[in-house]
């Protein structure tokens, strides 16, 4: 089976769990890491038992995150990832810009939501960091991937066009028919810049992206219409980094 070359479109990190993504044009990528900064702080929603000194995959479900509240995305976010900071943007209020990296900038990140959130949010809600540690979906460092075309054929089946921004995607690439990306599995994957993966599993998807990343309203049931239309729930793949090297968008991922 000959592959189509999968064209980068879009690259991105989520600096906080569950808030907006960061766009990114070119990053430096390390083997068995994840997108620097992707998911290094987490709101914890009421004590989850996590231990910086020996620390473990949580499930999101502890967490202030879109598959539980889709009041999140409510607000916007700014970073800044070379100052580690976040400006915090919503209708009717003015932005507030903090530091991620101290104690008192992520008491304000904590504070800031508790009151957005007001008694929707199990609380107290704390934000989480540990250096080496990413609080991610999965147990594995791994990095995510969406392909365009099986987006737009989603869109078809449920009748409205998604934002791919929906997905949550590390890696968005076009180039290859919708769903191809799922027959990656046991071939070699590497970018043109050189960065070589491994196919490690499909991305089986939760109700954060019935969450309308602009308006903030959970206005569809794609679940629903992926188990429908394709018998499974899965949009996406997970990939393993098998070296480092730079990625950008303009790159192409090749598949043998």
């Amino acid at each position: 089976m000959t592959f189509s070359p999968a064209h980068i479109t879009a690259l991105a990190t989520h600096p906080v769990k569950g808030l907006t993504a960061h766009p990114l044009q070119v990053t430096t990528l390390q083997a068995k890491a994840v997108f620097p900064l992707d998911r290094a702080y987490a709101i914890e929603n009421g004590p989850c038992g996590f231990d910086a000194t020996a620390p473990k995959h949580i499930a999101k479900n502890k967490f202030l995150v879109l598959a539980r509240f889709a009041d999140v995305a409510q607000v916007k976010c700014t970073y800044d990832l070379e100052t580690k900071t976040v400006t915090l943007s919503k209708p009717a209020a003015a932005d507030v810009t903090l530091s991620l990296d101290t104690k008192d900038g992520q008491e304000q990140l904590a504070a800031y939501f508790t009151e957005h959130m007001g008694n929707k949010a199990a609380g107290p809600l704390k934000v989480l960091h540990c250096d080496n540690h990413a609080f991610t979906d999965t147990a594995e460092n791994l990095v995510h991937v969406v392909n365009l075309a099986s987006v737009k054929a989603l869109s078809q089946a449920v009748g409205t066009e998604l934002d791919p921004k929906r997905f949550r995607a590390n890696i968005y690439v076009e180039g290859l028919p919708a769903y191809e990306e799922f027959n990656w599995e046991d071939k070699k994957i590497r970018s043109s810049s050189g960065v070589e993966f491994r196919f490690v599993k499909k991305t089986r998807r939760c109700a954060a992206i019935d969450v309308n990343p602009d308006t903030a309203e959970r206005d569809t049931n794609i679940n629903k219409a992926l188990y429908d239309s394709l018998g499974h729930t899965n949009v996406g793949i997970y990939l393993e980094l098998v070296n480092g090297g730079v990625l950008s968008v303009g790159d192409t991922l090749i598949v043998e």
